[in-house]
């Protein structure tokens, strides 16, 4: 014989309340149709019937209001702060009987047009950079020139000269060293005097050599490789100086769209560095997305363009958003899905940030879902389960859950249509019960007498 399980504090009370009967007799329940005599252990069940509809529930989620974008503005060269414009609130101060006006720069809350000005950087070391590239273009672009020009004529003409020179010292010196080898024959002259004088011939002869190569290269203008190296030169000034000019442009700091600022982190006088920490945060605010997790059981039952209420704090009613994004992938530690819904946000009744409250109208995932009543559902070890009526007896069914209203919850596997669930209560049986339905209520909505119930041992299995 199989014991019913104690371990609930309901079912031990009831064991307890059935004892104590047993102990004191039998009972009796009268009723305008009949009397029925119940057993001391017997119980009365209401069953509701799983069948198939439609349903829709708004659903409630939480999340964060995000901008449509936000930006963290940074210069990408090094300078110091030179200008801050004066575009915010102006105020009248008065300082020693003196009353004079004075405007804030920019702060966090104003509006910025796409292009407007931020922070700009002193700007005299940046323009003294393209003066110098400036210079040094100029002058590759004046060697170019001139040597694509080729030499001049009065050049040619004294490459001419000193070749003709060359050539008359070589005949003198070849004459001279002819003689020189006569007198050597004769023993007239010294070994040194004779070296010396073939010497002075070689040394003509290469002096000759090079006044032609040189009338030659002027004569026949600049080589390919001579043009590439100097156009090369070129084209590097002028990189060098797009690249200060580029520079120039890089130190003034300017809004990339129109928004609203959120920080300036400068001064005036204050040194930045490229790259470094932000100088000015901005975003745009036009419209405000609510970001919200949305558990996996809902899959397939958001899509983009579905419709949803979001409100928060200091907002009188909820306002309409559109679903503009579903993420395709289920964070594995959360199990749910990122779902953003965009909301108007021109009049700026919404600030990013905001924690926001949002509701979605979800349906079944199927026009006719199988359902169940939420009384019928209990819970063991966190698995739902049902007790489906078989006969005279109840067995539990470990069902998977999805969609839930008020009143019945979409169920997608472990029962069937048709099949009688246990309402009323299902807290308070066991696999296997025996039990009778409850004598449904008349026109009056009282219950009529009752029938007798007899409950039995679960059986064993």
């Amino acid at each position: 014989m199989q014991l019913l399980p104690t371990s609930n504090p309901t079912h031990f009370a009831v064991l307890l309340t059935l004892a104590f009967l047993a102990g004191c007799g039998k009972a009796t329940v009268e009723g305008p149709a009949e009397v029925a005599s119940v057993s001391l252990r017997e119980i009365e069940v209401t069953a509701d019937t799983v069948n198939h509809q439609s349903l829709a529930s708004q659903l409630e989620f939480t999340g964060n209001l995000l901008p449509k974008r936000a930006s963290r503005l940074t210069f990408e060269v090094d300078g110091i702060v030179s200008h801050i414009p004066q575009v915010g609130a102006k105020f009248d101060v008065t300082l020693n009987g003196q009353r004079y006006q004075e405007q804030l720069g920019i702060i966090y809350g104003q509006s910025v047009e796409q292009g407007e000005t931020l922070v700009e950087l002193n700007k005299s070391d940046f323009e003294l950079q393209i003066q110098i590239a400036e210079a040094k273009l100029a002058k590759a672009q004046a060697d170019l020139a001139k040597l694509n020009a080729g030499q001049r004529p009065e050049e040619i003409q004294r490459l001419i000269a000193l070749r003709n020179e060359s050539r008359a010292r070589l005949d003198q010196a070849n004459r001279e060293n002819s003689r020189m080898q006569q007198l050597r024959n004769n023993n007239v002259v010294a070994a040194a005097e004779f070296d010396q004088a073939a010497t002075q011939a070689a040394a003509s002869r290469a002096m000759l050599e090079s006044a032609e190569a040189m009338l030659a290269s002027a004569q026949a203008g600049p080589t390919a490789e001579e043009v590439a190296v100097e156009q090369a030169v070129v084209k590097q000034a002028e990189v060098e100086l797009a690249q200060a000019r580029q520079n120039l442009d890089k130190a003034t700091l300017v809004a990339p769209y129109a928004g609203v600022i959120v920080s300036i982190n400068v001064e005036v006088g204050d040194r930045v560095a490229a790259s470094s920490n932000p100088v000015v945060e901005m975003m745009d605010i036009k419209y405000l997305v609510a970001e919200i997790n949305v558990p996996e059981a809902l899959v397939g039952r958001v899509q983009v363009g579905d419709v949803a209420q979001v409100s928060a704090a200091g907002t009188a009613v909820a306002v309409s958003g559109l679903v503009v994004a579903v993420n395709e992938m289920v964070e594995p530690q959360t199990r749910s899905f990122k779902v953003r819904i965009a909301i108007d946000n021109q009049q700026r009744a919404f600030k990013a940030g905001q924690f926001a409250k949002v509701v979605l109208s979800i349906e079944s995932g199927q026009s006719d879902a199988l359902t169940i009543p939420n009384a019928s559902i209990v819970f063991s070890d966190g698995q739902p389960s049902v007790f489906a009526i078989d006969g005279d007896r109840v067995l539990r069914k470990r069902v998977e859950l999805g969609l839930s209203t008020d009143d019945r919850t979409e169920v997608r596997t472990g029962i069937s249509a048709g099949t009688l669930v246990v309402t009323d209560d299902p807290t308070l049986l066991a696999d296997g019960m025996q039990v009778k339905l409850r004598t449904p209520p008349d026109a009056s909505g009282e219950f009529k007498a009752v029938r007798r119930v007899s409950v039995s041992e679960p059986r064993n299995n």
